[in-house]
């Protein structure tokens, strides 16, 4: 196990190092997958890192490759397991957007046809060249670094 930073009342820090009873169906040396309690459909389940990391944006690039290279083969097993038609992976990054453990997460949610849940969401269309500087400002957010990296230069 892995000396990573943790969060003491944060609940995944807790299951992931044994604090809480879990139903475990994985653990590797960075992540834990274990069944969500309050599932969307039987069989959903939570791919968490062991490192305590609130949103997506604030995990290590090299820990979300791990964690993301679990998530063909878990839902291959949740597909095999519960016999579903489809899935949803979903990574809900704050508040605002559903989450509602401060704690980044991926949600494997098995899907079937006729299953109560609500999809799609909504979509909005782009107006005029709104989708051009909006492509050109994620270009250039990725081309500069965070702060933090340029002073340890």
């Amino acid at each position: 196990m892995s000396r990573a930073p943790r969060d003491p009342d944060c609940i995944f820090c807790k299951i992931v190092h044994g604090e809480v009873p879990s139903a475990r169906v994985l653990e590797t040396d960075r992540a834990v997958v274990f069944l969500d309690v309050n599932p969307v459909n039987k069989g959903h389940v939570l791919i968490v890192p062991r490192e305590h990391h609130a949103r997506v944006l604030d995990l290590p690039d090299d820990l979300a490759a791990h964690v993301g290279s679990l998530v063909p083969r878990i839902a291959r097993a949740v597909h095999a397991a519960t016999g579903s038609d489809g899935s949803n992976v979903v990574i809900n990054s704050g508040r605002v957007a559903g989450q509602t453990v401060d704690h980044c997460h991926w949600h494997v949610i098995p899907r079937f046809l006729n299953d109560p849940v609500d999809w799609p969401w909504p979509h909005t269309a782009y107006v005029g060249d709104e989708i051009g500087r909006t492509a050109a400002q994620i270009a250039r957010a990725l081309d500069e670094r965070p702060q933090a990296e340029a002073e340890d230069d």
